[in-house]
């Protein structure tokens, strides 16, 4: 147990020296849970910790010297207990409870220091079981564009809502995606640990992302799941460098799983693989692995509930559940026109769309009661339905598709025969199948295109996207999101000489999406384009024009993609016209086919290609 309470010790009756005598004779310092605790990783022929904030070591050179921070950590376990709530023993209780068991120390002859803070958070979150949840991906969210994950810690309490989350997330207040991706993957921002209680989240995911969320409940034993929050709780207020594709919400928090139970071992094995990356979906697979699941739950957005209710009802239907909810329409003219099985769907439908709208501040209090009550009362004149009514239950995200990408091609360019190899380092593409992700969202990050033409022996590098993000979020009576995309790297277009000549290309657009149907969404945007290279007279292009597609399921395995568009520019005057068929043909989980067909016109140059490629995912 940790030394704590009002009645402080007068100070330690064994001394420092010979604690750290002990620390040497036990090889301590190579402790599997000490590193764990410490966010240690082998770098070279020493370690380097994780953490950045220098607050969070005691040793000048604890961050890559574990026995150094191990000693100074026994000198401060040894203070006297004045500190209160800044005390070692307070403020990174895992720590020195870890130390008390390792040698063996009775707590009684330590330093007593009153830890108020400590245990009233303690007593507040009440560990007693563990769940992983994973809030899926948002199509109009930068910061959710690979979905997060964090912790929810259950107690003693019945209802889930009433306890408490850990969350690790990067300190942010931008909501421009170019701008968020190019800081998120250089480590310009600061992550931290938090903990709050699990309603605000799952209320801000459900109803204010149009999040779905799934929970993991994990079978780690209640002292397991107490040691978890201790290192959470030595975590608060410690800064470390967040970066997209390794040090993230999803591999800090493994971490914290490695710290309840020490003989884990799940961040190891993304230091051992070849690929830099660490996605939110890919430690779910981890967890899952090493025998921590033992129950999956789905908990839909409020969103999705209220588009399954509507898919639900005719367009008749519909129409008139939004007039209840919107124009304040009475509810008592539905009998007249639909059967009682259609009023209790009309009036659910209106309730949760108002809900909806509450949540969003969208309608004022006032406002929403003189309609939502209404409907709850003449919805219970109904009475209740034969059967509930389930949202269905989509594919998890562990199993979609890894999120890496290659692919090996071949086809002809303007009558000239060419190989090529793609690679991307993550997420997801439109064509890529999308189960397990988010339909209609295309996130990927650090991709390139190489080819080889045997005509003239040239390899040339055909682009480079530091980002490409492609966010299609239909539009239809009670949702009205916007879509958009950014795009930034190298790029190659015909030049005056007809020859394809590479650029500096920073795309970006914004407009609407419609479904057409199941299985079709449509989608018409205004582009602002930005090309930069020595051939333009100015240096730079600047131009704008409208992009118009169609994206199709044409069955489960094979989707197609026909695009196009123009773009007019000014400074280097010119027009860019592009009309592309891209199609793909999923073979397995791990890899397809695709072929794709492309026209484009700039300075008067038209080039036309085709070609064929086999892709696998890694």
């Amino acid at each position: 147990m940790l030394p704590s309470g009002s009645a402080a010790g007068t100070g330690p009756s064994i001394d420092a020296t010979s604690l750290k005598r002990m620390v040497q004779e036990r090889a301590l310092a190579e402790e599997r849970l000490w590193h764990v605790l410490m966010h240690y990783r082998a770098k070279g022929s020493g370690y380097e910790s994780l953490v950045d904030d220098p607050d969070y070591f005691f040793a000048p050179r604890g961050k890559i010297d574990p026995a150094a921070e191990l000693a100074a950590s026994v000198e401060a376990m040894l203070a006297p207990p004045d500190q209160g709530d800044e005390h070692f023993i307070c403020r990174y209780p895992a720590r020195s409870e870890w130390l008390v068991e390792s040698l063996d120390v009775d707590p009684q002859i330590l330093s007593r220091p009153d830890c108020v803070k400590r245990d009233e958070a303690l007593a507040k979150v009440d560990p007693q079981s563990a769940v992983l949840v994973f809030p899926a991906a948002h199509n109009n969210g930068p910061a959710s564009m690979f979905g997060h994950t964090l912790l929810r810690i259950g107690s003693s309490y019945q209802s889930e809502l009433l306890s408490h989350a850990i969350n690790y997330a990067a300190f942010s207040t931008d909501t421009n995606g170019l701008i968020y991706a190019f800081k998120g993957l250089f480590g310009l921002y600061d992550g931290y640990f938090t903990v709050l209680p699990y309603y605000e989240k799952l209320n801000e995911y459900s109803s204010l992302e149009h999040r779905d969320v799934w929970e993991y409940r994990l079978n780690l034993e209640p002292e397991e799941v107490r040691r978890l929050v201790l290192h959470s709780w030595e975590m608060q207020g410690i800064a470390s460098d967040y970066f997209f594709f390794d040090e993230n919400c999803s591999f800090l928090l493994l971490y914290l799983l490695e710290a309840a139970r020490p003989e884990l071992n799940l961040t190891q094995p993304y230091y051992d693989r070849f690929s830099f990356w660490v996605i939110p979906s890919d430690t779910i697979v981890s967890v899952k692995e090493a025998g921590l699941v033992e129950e999956v739950k789905y908990r839909p957005s409020l969103a999705t509930r209220i588009e399954h209710k509507a898919s639900l009802l005719d367009e008749s239907a519909r129409r008139k559940s939004h007039a209840i909810a919107v124009a304040g329409a009475s509810p008592r003219e539905l009998a007249e026109n639909y059967s009682l099985q259609e009023q209790r769907q009309i009036l659910d439908l209106s309730a949760e769309y108002l809900r909806y709208r509450f949540s969003r501040k969208e309608i004022e209090e006032d406002r929403y009661k003189k309609r939502y009550l209404p409907v709850l009362a003449a919805r219970s004149a109904l009475g209740t339905e034969d059967e509930m009514v389930e949202v269905p239950r989509p594919v998890p995200p562990e199993l979609g598709h890894a999120p890496g990408r290659w692919a090996l091609g071949a086809g002809a360019r303007d009558s000239r025969y060419f190989l090529e190899f793609n690679w991307r380092a993550a997420y997801h593409d439109l064509l890529d199948p999308d189960e397990g992700f988010t339909q209609g969202a295309q996130i990927n990050f650090i991709s390139l295109k190489a080819r080889y033409f045997p005509e003239r022996n040239n390899l040339r590098l055909e682009n480079l996207h530091l980002v490409d993000i492609f966010s299609l979020a239909p539009r239809d009576l009670f949702f009205s999101p916007i879509s958009w995309k950014v795009r930034g790297g190298l790029e190659r277009k015909p030049f005056t000489d007809g020859e394809d000549l590479l650029y500096v290309g920073i795309n970006t657009g914004g407009g609407m999406a419609w479904n057409l149907g199941p299985d079709a969404l449509l989608y018409l945007m205004a582009d602002a384009d930005l090309n930069l290279s020595d051939r333009f007279r100015d240096k730079v292009s600047l131009g704008a024009g409208p992009t118009l597609g169609c994206l199709l399921q044409l069955t489960s395995d094979w989707k197609a993609h026909l695009h196009g568009g123009a773009l007019f520019y000014g400074f280097e005057e010119h027009e860019h016209y592009r009309a592309v068929l891209e199609q793909n043909y999923r073979l397995s989980r791990e890899g397809g086919v695709t072929l794709k067909a492309g026209w484009e016109r700039a300075f008067d140059q038209s080039k036309a290609e085709i070609m064929l490629s086999l892709n696998r995912y890694f």
